[in-house]
C-alpha cells in the first residue's frame, strides 16, 4: 500500500488532503512525505510510524533511548545531523541506530563507514532526534567558548582580534541546540553578559568580552537590515539563519542601555511548525471542546494569558485543526511567527498605519471564514471582532488577562456590550507554561506536609527528577501547559445583563463544571507531570491564597 492509503487507512490523513499534496509533488518533485509535513496535513510521529511499519522496522520514542556514554563520547552534532542517525548501544557485538530516514542507502552507508559493527536499524521522529542532539551533544564544550579560547591563545603576545562572524554564528547556533526562545546578550561595565531563556528560565552561558560586543551587535545589525550607526534609540528586525541544516528565523529588538545597547534574539525555529494540542498539555475533555469550536461555523474564540505563556502556540495549534482546504483562513499578526500551510498571513505595521483594526477590517473583505487576530488590544479592534464574530466568522485572538473568567470584564470595560457578548463568545482559554518533570531521571517520591495540603489530601502518584545530563542536573525538561477553559454556561447572559463580577461568573462556571489552572495543576502534579513548586511559580494566585 502507497504511503498516502496507509495514512488515510489510519486515518492520519483525508483524501482532499492528499490530492491537494499530490498536485503539490507534480509541481515540486520531493518525496510525498516531506510534502506532508510541509502542507502540516501529517504530524511527524504519524508519518514515521507509517514509514516504519512500511520498512518492517520499529520506531523508538526519546523516552525509550538510553544511549551509551562510549557512543555519544564518538559523536559530533554535525554527524549526527548530516546522517540523521543517533547510535544508541552495541549490545552482542551489534550496533543499534536510531535514524530518521533508514530507508537511505547514502545515510546508512555513512554510518557504516563512522562505526565497524554490523547494525540494527530502528525509525526515530526528526523531532525526538533534534531532542537527543539538544540533550546529550549540546552540554559539550560550547563553540562560544572554543572560538574565544582559540583567540586569545593566539592573541597572546598581540591583541586579540576576534572572529566576530564565527561568534556572531556560534552563539545562535549555541542558542538553538540547547532549545532556547531567546538569547540575551546584555552589556555590563567589565564583560557582557550572555544568557539563554529555556524552558522559560533563564540560564548563564560563556561571557563576551567587552571588546567583541559592539562588533557582535554591529554585524547582527546589518544581518537584519537594521541602523548600524543609530545607537540612541531602540531598534526592531529580523534575519534568518542555517543551523544543523535547519532554517531559523530570528526576531532583533535593541534597546540602549547604560554601557552599550541591550540585544534580545526570540529564535523561532521554522523546522518545528504547530504542535498539536494533545501535546501541548490540554486533557482529553478540553481538547475535544477545542475541536469542536475549531469548526464553528462563527463566534469568538480567545486565549488569554501573560506574556510567555504560550498564547500563540495554542492558536497555532487549534488553527491546524481547522479544514484550510474547504475554508479560507487568514491572519493578522504581529509578528507572523511561524508560516502555517495554506493560511493566508498579514503582519501587522503601526509605522504605516496598519494595526489590527485596520488589517482586520481588510480582511473582512477578503471573504474569510476563519481569522486569527494577533492579539485584542484596543476597543476599536475588540468591537470589529466581536462583529465579525456575529456575521459568519470564526475569530480567534488573545488577550492579557491572568484568567479565562477575567477576559470578560475586560471586553465589557473595552465598551463590548453584554447582549452581544452574550451572542458571540465561544469559549475562552486561560493558560500558563510549567516545566516538566525530566522522563530520564523522574522517580517517584513521598510529598511534603505542604506538597499533601496543596494536593489536597489526594497525592496520585508525584514524581521529581533526581537530575540527569539529560535535564543538565535540573530535574526537569520540556515544559506543558496548565489551563482551564470556560464554555460560557446556561445562564451566562443573565448574569451578564444583571452586570455580576467575576466572582458571581466564576460560581456560575463552577455550577456547570469548570475547573481552573490551579486545579489543572494539582492534577498534573498528581500523575507525576511537574511538581508543585512549578506550579506555584507560575500561578501568582494559587501562592497568595495559600
Amino acid at each position: 500500500m502507497r504511503i498516502g492509503d496507509e495514512l488515510i487507512a489510519r486515518g492520519y490523513l483525508s483524501n482532499p488532503q492528499l490530492d491537494v499534496a499530490l498536485r503539490e509533488q507534480k509541481r515540486v518533485h520531493r518525496p510525498l512525505g516531506e510534502i506532508l509535513l510541509s502542507l502540516g496535513f501529517v504530524r511527524q510521529d504519524h508519518l514515521a510510524i507509517v514509514t516504519a511499519d512500511s520498512l518492517g522496522l520499529p520506531l523508538v520514542r526519546l523516552n525509550d533511548v538510553r544511549p551509551d556514554s562510549l557512543l555519544i563520547a564518538a559523536l559530533d552534532p554535525e554527524f549526527v545531523q548530516s546522517s540523521g542517525a543517533f547510535p544508541i548501544r552495541v549490545e552482542a557485538g551489534v550496533l543499534h541506530v536510531a535514524m530518521t530516514d533508514p530507508g537511505d542507502p547514502e545515510k546508512v552507508s555513512a554510518i557504516r563507514q563512522r562505526f565497524p559493527y554490523p547494525l540494527e536499524l530502528a525509525m526515530i521522529t526528526r523531532g525526538d532526534l533534534a531532542l537527543l542532539l539538544r540533550k546529550y551533544l549540546a552540554s559539550r564544550e560550547s563553540p562560544v567558548s572554543k572560538i574565544l579560547a582559540n583567540s586569545q591563545s593566539e592573541g597572546a603576545t598581540t591583541e586579540v582580534r576576534w572572529p566576530i562572524e564565527e561568534l556572531t554564528d556560534a552563539l545562535i547556533q549555541e542558542g538553538v541546540r540547547r532549545g532556547a526562545t531567546d538569547i540575551h546578550i546584555e552589556p555590563e561595565e567589565g564583560v557582557t553578559r550572555v544568557r539563554y531563556r529555556i524552558d522559560g528560565v533563564l540560564v548563564a552561558g560563556e561571557g563576551l568580552p567587552r571588546t567583541a560586543t559592539e562588533a557582535i551587535i554591529s554585524r547582527v545589525k546589518i544581518l537584519s537590515s537594521l541602523d548600524i550607526a543609530e545607537r540612541r534609540r531602540p531598534q526592531d528586525g529580523r534575519m534568518r539563519a542555517k543551523v544543523d541544516g535547519r532554517a531559523v528565523d530570528l526576531r532583533i529588538s535593541l534597546m540602549p542601555v547604560s554601557f552599550g545597547e541591550n540585544l534580545v534574539m526570540r529564535i523561532l525555529d521554522r523546522s518545528s511548525g504547530t504542535v498539536p494540542l494533545g501535546q501541548l498539555g490540554f486533557g482529553g475533555w478540553a481538547r475535544e471542546r477545542l475541536q469542536e469550536i475549531s469548526e464553528l461555523p462563527h463566534g469568538l474564540f480567545l486565549v488569554t494569558g501573560p506574556t510567555g505563556s504560550g498564547k500563540t502556540t495554542t492558536l497555532y495549534s487549534l488553527l491546524s485543526q481547522v479544514d484550510a482546504i474547504q475554508r479560507n483562513v487568514a491572519t493578522v499578526e504581529d509578528p507572523v511567527e511561524y508560516q502555517i500551510p495554506l493560511v493566508r498571513q498579514s503582519q501587522v505595521e503601526s509605522s504605516i498605519g496598519f494595526g489590527f483594526l485596520e488589517g482586520l477590517r481588510a480582511l473582512l473583505r477578503q471573504d474569510p471564514d476563519v481569522i486569527l487576530v494577533g492579539e485584542i488590544r484596543d476597543a476599536e479592534t475588540a468591537d470589529m471582532a466581536i462583529k465579525a464574530s456575529m456575521t459568519g466568522h470564526l475569530v480567534l485572538s488573545t488577550l492579557h488577562t491572568n484568567s479565562a473568567i477575567g477576559a470578560v470584564p475586560r471586553l465589557i470595560d473595552l465598551g463590548i456590550p453584554g447582549y452581544l457578548l452574550e451572542d458571540a463568545l465561544a469559549g475562552i482559554v486561560g493558560q500558563r507554561l510549567v516545566r516538566k518533570v525530566c522522563e530520564m531521571c523522574a522517580e517517584p517520591y513521598e510529598p511534603s506536609a505542604a506538597e499533601v495540603i496543596f494536593l489536597e489530601g489526594d497525592i496520585g502518584t508525584p514524581r521529581k527528577g533526581k537530575g540527569c545530563e539529560y535535564c543538565a542536573q535540573s530535574g526537569l525538561s520540556g515544559r506543558t501547559v496548565l489551563q482551564e477553559l470556560f464554555l460560557p454556561p446556561q445562564g451566562f447572559g443573565e448574569v451578564l445583563r444583571r452586570g455580576a463580577n467575576v466572582r458571581e461568573i466564576l460560581g456560575l462556571a463552577r455550577e456547570a463544571g469548570f475547573r481552573d489552572m490551579a486545579e489543572d495543576g494539582r492534577r498534573k502534579v498528581r500523575r507525576g507531570l511537574t511538581t508543585m513548586g512549578e506550579v506555584l511559580r507560575v500561578n501568582a494566585v494559587e501562592r497568595m491564597e495559600d
